[in-house]
This record gives C-alpha cells, sequence and structure tokens, in this order.
C-alpha cells in the first residue's frame, strides 16, 4: 500500500511539472502577441511630421511661451493639456514632472479653463506658473478633444510624436516613437501585423 501511494505522489508530481511547464510556454506565447502599450494617436489636428501651430501663449506667471516654430539648442518640448476637472490629469502630474527629468525634456502644462483653478491646481502640485499657460487656443489649434493629451514638439518646432496618454508607459511611448522614427505606436503594431514580402 506504501509503495502504491508512493506511486501516485510520484506520478502527481511529474503531472504537475508539466502542467506548468506548459503553463509557462502559454504565457511566453501571451507575452509574445500582447501588444506593446503606447499613447493613442488620434486622427485630428496636425499630425506627427507637420509643424505645430505656432502661437504665443500667456503663462500663469504673466509672461509669454511661444508654441511652435524653431527652437535651436532647446530639448524636446512635452506640451502636457490638463484640466483641474481632470482627475487622470493631476493623477499622472507627479509622473509627468519625474519623466520630463529624467528623459531631459522641456515641459509645457497647457490648460483650459478658470484662471484661478489653474493656479491652484499649479499651486498644489508644485508646478511652476513660468511653465504653466492657461491657453484654450492651443487646445484648439492642436484639436485636443480628450484629456490627458501629450505633444512633443522637436528642436524645428515638427510635431514628433503626440497622444492621449495616462501612464508613464505612454509617455514613454512618445519618446520612443520619436526615437524609432515613427508617428506612432499604432503604426509600430501596423508595421509588425504586415506581412513581410
Amino acid at each position: 500500500m506504501l509503495l502504491i501511494s508512493q506511486a501516485m505522489l510520484w506520478i502527481a508530481v511529474i503531472a504537475l511539472a508539466v502542467a506548468v511547464l506548459a503553463l509557462a510556454r502559454q504565457v511566453g506565447v501571451l507575452h509574445e502577441r500582447i501588444a506593446p502599450v503606447g499613447a493613442l494617436a488620434l486622427g485630428r489636428g496636425p499630425q506627427t511630421g507637420e509643424a505645430a501651430p505656432r502661437l504665443t501663449v500667456q503663462t500663469l506667471a504673466g509672461g509669454s511661451v511661444e508654441i511652435g516654430g524653431p527652437l535651436p539648442g532647446r530639448p524636446l518640448r512635452l506640451l502636457f493639456f490638463v484640466s483641474p476637472t481632470c482627475p487622470i490629469c493631476k493623477a499622472l502630474l507627479p509622473t509627468v514632472r519625474t519623466f520630463v527629468e529624467t528623459e531631459k525634456l522641456d515641459l509645457l502644462l497647457v490648460g483650459d479653463g478658470e484662471l484661478e483653478e489653474q493656479r491652484q491646481m499649479a499651486q498644489r502640485h508644485g508646478l511652476s506658473a513660468e511653465r504653466f499657460a492657461n491657453a484654450p487656443e492651443a487646445g484648439r489649434a492642436f484639436q485636443v478633444a480628450k484629456l490627458p493629451y501629450a505633444v512633443l514638439v522637436n528642436e524645428l518646432g515638427v510635431i514628433a510624436a503626440q497622444g492621449l496618454v495616462n501612464s508613464r508607459e505612454h509617455l514613454e511611448s512618445l519618446v520612443t516613437a520619436h526615437e524609432m522614427g515613427l508617428r506612432s505606436v499604432q503604426e509600430y503594431l501596423a508595421g509588425r501585423a504586415s506581412p513581410s514580402p
């Protein structure tokens, strides 16, 4: 009886080991098939590769900042469209601040709404009033329909990448798309999906 129970236990252990290996293989297959996470590029407004709309906007500090146009010797500029009424925007602001420091980007927050609400949001999150513009005209020029939205503009004033963002991975996908010379992660996925000749 003892030998039979030992044999049954060994059979069970071997069966479990085979099942774990089969599951590990399936996880690997799924990992290969899952698309990378990326900012969702919308089909409205100026597209990646086109010149960014040229505007001069007022900052919360009372100065002015130019959007679009060449910025020789300056790093990539990240335009981050936010609103005090957008909970995802507020939750993402600390991540955006860390991200621009890590990637050495020039950040300009662009808001649309009540000036006092924008000031309170900037103070609450420790944002510089010089790097925050209350500019509904910028949202209209870029045709931003949903928030939070990010646009990466290169030193020539050309849109390098853009999309709807709600995580650090989405922000990173903008820089990756720019470095790979792609318009968006969707373009990368379409290239992977199309059969090679």
